[in-house]
């Protein structure tokens, strides 16, 4: 029997229709994906399962007293309390029944001393007590609810903070470790991954698969819902259909179903054309005329034959490329970075700084594609703002490499003024006039009115919109993005991960979605308690790393030894590339060194014939040799630049 069953529901707001004919099932344990581009009517689906909001039309079946828990997007209003209550509400009947059970245990044992002995119901009500807190997993809550709260990422100093002084992300996170410390029959996820650093994902991955209740997540992590569900609701156009398996079983699905109506599309396309010219061509005579009143017939009642399914509509991204820089990118020796704690005593700030690392020294180079991970707080943002010039580092120092040209992308957006109308946040960053910023926004898919929003109204998937939309006004050639994917919706994460894959350029990737990384990174930087350790290999060979390591000593001591002989491989092939193109470089400043050889013979050349005494009074001839004598020094100081820039190459 389902747990839950939609039948035609059909929301709209004014005259936008949201939902349409929304129809169905999810049965006890099953574990389904929500799916659909921005503003397609998931988060509206949820509240209408909640009962939150009422839908116009359809209906809405729950098994009998199912329990519901409901994680939404925006910051839980909880009540006041430090971050234990608030975890142990839920348990709450199990820390009553422990602390009935030590009530007991003190009123036994008085009595057992004043009386000699304690009451017969005393015992027998004890006994049956400790049966049911054994039954109810009295003996692992402790464990359970700390477990929990970690794996969430909160640490035991959290445990006695007030919720009302956590941020809106520690309030998420604290809202969703009391649901699922709770014994539901449905959880609805709604964006849950949001405020989770990878280490918190890879745990809700594996607690959600061993939960027993029945789920619906709404995400944009496609690497998430790979993991998690066996399912897929996929949202578009006001409709809904479902699929089985995870995402990734659901795109091969949809593929397939969009080659098939393809190809039965142009299939029947090809039939009327042939219907219809026969139509046409149906001679005079009676049988003739029959055939064809027949294929008339046909051709009205066929019907038209779905096409392949229309791709969710997305912005088009454009990054400009300045070319190649150098071979060293960016350096970074001996940097120390650290913070003055928000101390109100000004002695008490400079004897306890924050240090985020210190003595960090790595290099990349050109080429590279980073991953930069690491817990939230671990400075991977401090380390593109630092690389950018945003920031300056406490101690040691910061190269970028020649021709290297930065561009960043914040993902605060600070650089966005919210009292800007998107127009003005075009025009100031760039010399596009009005009708240019209009053109411009509209490949972001701002039209229309929209373009005259102001920045703070918009909505966090604008906002980084707007963000791309600015950063495409620049050119460069190593690019910094601090977690561009927050907020897209999985059609615009797709456009933004094919331009990406593209880019010509050097990237440093700060994200936390893994399957937006695995497709990009050939690099691996994980930043940790200050530390950077550096894994030269692809994410996904990164991620495979870290399960081996997972498993064991054995796993991850085989894990190593293929590290090492990556490591020595990737050496090899560095020594062979760089050799390589040391051998390119000194044969280009060999034919440099021709040219120049060349070009100063030339000046000679030009410079007696110019003082030959023959030639004076032919005025002519000595204009004609003063510039081919002057184009020549032009040319020549151009390739000395050349042999310059390529002999700075070479030594570095």
């Amino acid at each position: 029997m389902p747990l839950m069953t939609l039948s035609n529901i059909t929301k709209a707001y004014g005259v936008d229709t949201i939902l349409s004919g929304i129809s169905l099932q999810l049965q006890p344990g099953e574990k389904a994906g929500l799916i659909g581009p921005n503003g397609s009517g998931k988060t509206t689906l949820l509240k209408i399962i909640t009962g939150e909001i009422e839908p116009d039309e359809g209906a809405l079946h729950l098994s009998s007293e199912a329990r519901i828990g409901y994680l939404s997007q925006q910051p839980p209003d909880i009540p006041s309390g430090t971050l234990r209550d608030h975890l142990e509400h839920p348990l709450k009947h199990i820390y009553n029944l422990k602390q009935e059970i030590s009530d007991l245990e003190v009123k036994i044992a008085t009595d057992a001393e004043s009386k000699g002995a304690a009451k017969d119901e005393d015992l027998e009500r004890y006994s049956a007590l400790q049966a049911r807190f054994e039954e109810e997993g009295g003996y692992q809550v402790e464990s359970k609810l700390t477990g929990v709260a970690r794996g969430l990422g909160f640490s035991e100093a959290d445990f006695n903070r007030d919720i009302s002084g956590f941020s809106g992300g520690e309030k998420t996170r604290a809202r969703l470790a009391g649901l699922l410390l709770q014994e539901l029959d449905l959880l609805l996820l709604d964006e849950p991954t949001n405020f989770l650093d990878l280490s918190a994902l890879e745990w809700l991955e594996r607690y959600l698969r061993e939960l027993r209740c029945a789920m619906i997540v709404v995400s944009h992590d496609r690497f998430f819902l790979d993991r998690v569900v066996t399912k897929i609701f996929a949202l578009q156009g006001h409709s809904i259909k479902a699929y089985e398996g995870n995402y990734s079983s659901y795109q091969q699905q949809l593929e397939m179903e969009n080659l098939s109506a393809e190809r039965n599309y142009r299939h029947q396309q090809l039939l009327k054309e042939r219907e219809e010219r026969l139509v046409r061509e149906a001679k005079a005579d009676e049988r003739s005329k029959r055939q064809a009143r027949s294929r008339q017939k046909r051709l009205d009642k066929m019907e038209t034959a779905e096409g392949p399914r229309r791709q969710d509509q997305s912005f088009k991204l454009g990054l400009g490329y300045t070319g190649r820089s150098g071979q060293q990118v960016i350096i970074f020796d001996q940097v120390h970075k650290e913070f003055q704690q928000d101390l109100k005593d000004e002695a008490a700030r400079e004897a306890c700084p924050t240090v985020l690392f210190r003595d960090l020294s790595f290099e990349i180079r050109w080429g590279d594609r980073i991953a930069l991970i690491g817990p939230n707080g671990s400075g991977k943002s401090t380390l593109l703002k630092l690389i950018s010039g945003a920031l300056k580092p406490t101690a040691g120092s910061i190269r970028l490499g020649p021709s290297v040209r930065v561009l960043y992308f914040d993902q605060e957006q600070e650089q966005l003024n919210p009292r800007h109308n998107l127009i003005e946040a075009i025009t100031s960053a760039s010399e596009l006039d009005v009708k240019q910023a209009r053109s411009h926004l509209g490949r972001y898919l701002f039209r229309g009115d929209d373009v005259f929003k102001q920045v703070g109204d918009l909505s966090g998937g604008e906002k980084s919109r707007l963000a791309l939309a600015r950063l495409a006004l620049s050119s460069g050639n190593c690019l910094l993005m601090d977690e561009p994917t927050s907020h897209l919706d999985l059609p615009a994460m797709e456009e933004l991960e094919k331009v990406l894959a593209n880019y010509p350029g050097t990237l440093v990737i700060v994200s936390h979605d893994r399957y937006f990384l695995k497709g990009l990174a050939n690099r691996v930087f994980e930043l940790d308690n200050g530390r950077l350790t550096i894994y030269n290999r692809t994410f996904d060979e990164y991620l495979e790393l870290k399960e081996a390591s997972s498993a064991g000593e054995s796993g991850a001591r085989k894990a190593e030894k293929k590290e090492e002989k990556r490591r020595r491989q990737e050496d090899h092939r560095t020594r062979q590339a760089a050799a390589r193109e040391q051998r390119l470089l000194k044969k280009e400043q060999v034919r440099l060194e021709e040219e120049i050889g060349a070009a100063e013979a030339e000046i000679d050349r030009l410079e007696k014939l110019l003082s030959d005494p023959g030639q004076y009074g032919n005025h002519t001839s000595l204009a004609e040799l003063g510039a081919e004598l002057e184009e020549t020094k032009t040319r020549l100081n151009g390739l000395l630049e050349q042999w310059e820039e390529l002999s700075s190459r070479l030594e570095t």
